[in-house]
């Protein structure tokens, strides 16, 4: 074991040592467990976990069933283990397969329980340790009980790491991340001196402790500054609201999604005495810089965000007053170096958009069982963050979409979160996304998902009118669909990737908003111009000039037959306006006409 500053286990005993009677762990209104008492624990769980043959580097699976538990063995059993906290609602064969990746010596869980991670347990004939309550009335006190069998053998990770963190999986077949012990540190340390967090401190935990902004973020970074974790139920407001009133809780680091559910209840009237909070933090996402101010004001305290993952620790992060704080930015690097490289590995300056790329100490040592995303993720020692943003001129951060997402248009790369923002700022839209979709002609085309506020007016021509109003023809989405929510992660990250089939798209249709045949002389005369245009047999009169493959070539020659035929000159622009359908283009013209003749007399 090394020393505190480098080990998790080790900065708990000197903490111990130090203040062994301050609060380390409340939960469920229970006597808190202590420093002391904690230290005590590591020590006879080393030699319970040593007596069964159980070392650093054996991989210990541990089910997140009981949450003030979870938050205890997180602190305790890396003393002598690789530990790995499984969410007790993964399903059956996501379960089997981390197992079987993972090779544990044991796996640990509650009498009788009959979570998928137990079940998986059981059929693949590992075994078990029961989790029983000590009866000792601690926040969080657990004891193991003696296997039915010696411990076989299972994998050896490095003795390095103290935990091994699995990501919710936005796309493709979940990673398994390891937090090393001196990663973890570092972590708390640079948190702690941006944030301010001492002895003093304790933390409102709300987030699941088998993602690495419940287990880093929201809890070690406050205990390993020396300060408590008071363990809430996930999410819960009213418990927030209630922990707070009660002076139990100093701050918060939370989802983006739990601080939305906070606003509504603002909205609604309810009442909020703060009590001793001092700052919240925005993860796993971003609020609106809108939705940020409504916070801090009813707050009555600090708002801040950063941008933070399982694999590079907190890249950047907002202090606190005095510090300045600009909107929109996740702040400025903090303790590792931050490059932006472009798609031609060129390192950008102020002002640019490139990939983030991160070194430093925070950063993890790759992946636990795939060299070839090791080898794909890690450029001359930089961690790929797989964010795109720009430095402004202070050096703050901003983050503008993931560089896996950015919506190639014909060309044109295009962000989808500047297009989520100008959604969600339109009037009766709760939530919303913008993605691709596969373009005959332009590559990919800009579409959207939209949750409505209850009353909501579900009409997708005038949402994507005001969005079309604030960012340009070209990044408004071309077609709407209205959906009850939005596919998230268990930490409330956007799954971006799983939105077409959210929303069972199929193949670009002719009519984005309803199709529907001519209905009039004009607009019959104009289908045919438009088929010809686009080589096929015909073409709804709300089909969408876009959405349909055109591009500026195309509109131009289109609007050449126009002239030809109607006699009527159209500017390209009305193709991303008025003019962007049939019935609308037969109605330009038609004013046009109109006009000329009432010049003429």
């Amino acid at each position: 074991m090394n020393g505190p500053e480098t080990d998790l286990t080790a900065r708990v005993l000197a903490i111990a040592a130090e203040r062994p009677a301050a609060h380390a762990l409340l939960a469920d209104g229970r006597r808190p467990m202590t420093f002391g008492s904690m230290a005590r624990r590591i020590e006879r769980m080393r030699l319970w976990l040593g007596d069964a043959g159980v070392e650093r580097g054996d991989v210990v699976i541990w089910s997140t069933a009981a949450r003030p538990a979870t938050a205890a063995a997180i602190a305790i059993l890396p003393v002598s283990s690789t530990l790995v906290p499984l969410s007790a609602t993964l399903t059956p064969d996501v379960a089997t397969d981390a197992m079987a990746r993972l090779g544990p010596m044991a796996v640990a869980i509650a009498p009788g329980e009959s979570s998928p991670i137990a079940v998986a347990a059981r059929a693949l004939g590992l075994a078990v340790l029961e989790v029983v309550d000590d009866a000792s009335g601690e926040a969080g006190a657990f004891d193991l009980a003696r296997p039915a069998r010696t411990l076989p053998r299972g994998n050896r990770l490095p003795p390095a790491w103290a935990l091994v963190g699995m990501t919710s999986g936005t796309t493709g077949r979940p990673k398994l991340v390891p937090h090393g012990h001196r990663q973890v540190m570092e972590t708390a340390r640079v948190h702690g001196g941006r944030l301010a967090l001492g002895p003093d401190d304790i933390s409102g935990h709300l987030s699941p402790l088998h993602l690495a902004g419940g287990i880093r973020s929201a809890y070690l970074q406050g205990l390993l500054n020396g300060g408590a974790t008071n363990i809430l139920p996930e999410f819960d407001v009213e418990a927030f609201v209630s922990e707070c009133a009660g002076g139990r809780v100093t701050h918060v680091s939370a989802s983006f999604t739990f601080f939305r559910e906070l606003l509504a209840r603002f909205d609604a009237g309810s009442p909020f005495d703060r009590g001793r909070l001092r700052f919240v933090r925005v993860a796993s996402g971003r609020l609106e810089a809108g939705e940020m101010d409504r916070l801090e004001a009813r707050l009555g305290v600090p708002v801040v965000t950063g941008l933070a993952s399982s694999e590079a620790g907190t890249t950047a992060q907002q202090g606190l007053p005095p510090a300045p704080r600009v909107r929109g930015s996740v702040g400025a690097p903090l303790g590792c170096e931050v490059r932006l490289v472009d798609d031609g590995g060129r390192v950008v300056g102020a002002g640019e958009v490139g990939e983030i790329q991160v070194r430093g100490p925070q950063v993890f040592d790759g992946y636990v069982d795939d060299p070839e995303l090791d080898a794909r993720t890690f450029v001359e020692g930089w961690f790929r963050l797989g964010d795109l943003a720009r430095f402004d001129a202070r050096g703050e951060l901003h983050v503008v979409g993931r560089a896996k997402e950015v919506i190639n248009r014909g060309g044109e790369k295009i962000s989808p979160v500047e297009i989520d923002d100008a959604l969600r700022a339109v009037d009766g839209v709760a939530d919303a996304a913008a993605f691709a979709i596969a373009h005959p002609r332009l590559g990919e085309e800009v579409v959207a998902a939209v949750v409505l506020r209850p009353g909501a007016d579900a009409d997708a021509e005038r949402i994507a009118g005001a969005v079309r109003e604030r960012l340009g023809a070209r990044r408004a989405p071309r077609r709407i669909w209205f959906v009850d929510s939005l596919p998230r992660t268990d930490a409330g990250k956007l799954r971006r990737a799983a939105l077409p089939a959210w929303v069972g798209f199929e193949e670009v249709p002719a009519a984005p908003f309803g199709a529907r045949a001519a209905a009039s002389a004009m607009e019959a005369a104009l289908v045919p111009l438009w088929a010809s245009a686009f080589g096929r047999p015909g073409i709804a009169r709300d089909a969408d000039f876009r959405t349909l493959g055109g591009d500026d070539a195309l509109g131009a020659r289109l609007l050449d037959q126009v002239h030809a035929v109607f006699a009527v000159r159209l500017p390209v622009q009305v193709l991303d306006g008025e003019g962007a359908n049939v019935a609308g283009m037969a109605r330009l013209i038609e004013r046009t006409r109109s006009a000329a003749t009432r010049g003429d007399a």
